[in-house]
């Protein structure tokens, strides 16, 4: 996903069928945060599922809020406080690890994080449904959903995704509550491989991940269609379809995109959680070293490579002299990005070797930093 992401974020020119959608539907750039946010409820299972600590949870979401203000305030180029964005990326991510950790103070069991992700994703579903009934076309539109109306009233119109104007805000409460959904997916994932451990799972000596595979397979699959069946229901009662898209972050998208997570997580863990000795062991955990570097440093190399493209991608003019009719100097907009990527380029491959060299500085600095043992963790 990591690896996604700092390409993603590399992109000179982001095409059309690559970008955010601009309402429903999903393209590939939808996928990237949601993945992160499926992956980080896994990992806040690993991390809570033997008792929760209020205090590091506290500073931990009031760090990330914080660092999201100063990330919006950089990415956006807005030190107005006026206008200042209080929703974003950050601060959603805050609110994730806020609920899922409050969460994980009723429920520490993998059958238990199947009710609570079906709970969540039932009642949005629910609310997405019935607001849809009240627009004009019976269904859900960028001028009439909850977010539109929940947001701004919330934290104010100057204060969310471009002040309101385009009718929603894809990381406000709303989504806020699909993002939710899609965590607890992932604790559900992490809390089942946790339960096959209990039970004498891959981890051990002489233990097949033969073993393994069917528990934690039928207790994913079965989780995941109980909860598409549970969000068709009141699809069916409301008499509104809720689509599956980003911008509202619906528990259609949410699901339908935890179940290949789901799948990567299970071979993950029985590709690299078993005892292995030998030449294959020695393979896989060489070839899974900078993956698991990048992993030790997720939001670093996450949002550090989104900061760094954001500053290097700003409008910057330059002027070429005589380039102009009869010899006149001619100012060039163009962007520091770009003028890089220029001088780097190999065989005139500027996006490629541009994209690469991002993908090389992010792995060496995370191998770097894992080998002095320095993790970037709010």
């Amino acid at each position: 996903m990591l690896l996604a992401s700092v390409a993603a974020n590399s992109l000179l020119e982001t095409p059309p069928w690559f970008n955010h959608t601009v309402w429903d539907g999903v393209h590939l750039l939808d996928a990237i945060f949601p993945v992160f946010v499926t992956l980080s409820g896994c990992g806040l299972a690993f991390a809570l599922h033997r008792r929760v600590k209020p205090w590091p949870l506290v500073r931990r979401v009031v760090v990330l809020f914080a660092v999201g203000q100063l990330y919006g305030a950089i990415t956006l180029d807005s030190w107005d406080l006026a206008t200042w964005t209080v929703t974003g990326v950050l601060q959603l991510y805050a609110f994730v690890v806020a609920v899922v950790g409050l969460l994980h103070l009723v429920t520490r069991s993998w059958w238990g994080w199947v009710i609570i992700t079906i709970v969540l994703a039932c009642g949005y579903t629910v609310v997405l449904a019935v607001w849809g009934l009240g627009c004009g076309d019976g269904g859900l539109t960028r001028t009439c959903n909850p977010s539109g109306i929940v947001d701004p009233a919330v934290f104010g119109a100057e204060h969310v995704y471009h002040q309101g104007r385009f009718g929603h805000d894809p990381v406000g409460l709303m989504a806020g509550w699909g993002a939710l959904v899609s965590a607890s997916a992932g604790a559900t994932m992490g809390h089942v491989i946790l339960a096959v451990r209990r039970h004498g799972g891959s981890r051990g000596a002489g233990a097949s991940p033969a073993r393994a595979i069917l528990p934690l397979l039928a207790c994913a699959v079965g989780a995941l269609l109980v909860a598409q069946a549970c969000i068709w229901v009141p699809e069916q009662v409301a008499g509104a379809d809720v689509l599956v898209m980003k911008r509202l972050w619906t528990p259609p998208f949410a699901l339908r995109l935890a179940a290949p997570v789901a799948v990567a997580l299970l071979l993950g863990h029985l590709l690299l959680d078993g005892e292995r000795r030998g030449v294959v062991s020695g393979v896989i955990r060489g070839a899974s070293y900078p993956l698991i570097a990048l992993g030790r440093n997720s939001l670093l190399v996450y949002f550090g490579s989104h900061i760094v493209m954001s500053v290097l991608s700003r409008p910057l003019e330059l002027t070429a002299p005589g380039a102009g009719p009869s010899g006149v100097d001619v100012v060039v907009t163009t962007t520091i990005a770009r003028e890089l990527a220029q001088v780097l380029a190999v065989d005139g491959q500027v996006q490629l070797t541009w994209t690469c060299a991002a993908l090389l500085f992010w792995t060496l600095l995370a191998c770097a930093l894992r080998r002095g043992s320095l993790y970037l963790r709010p």
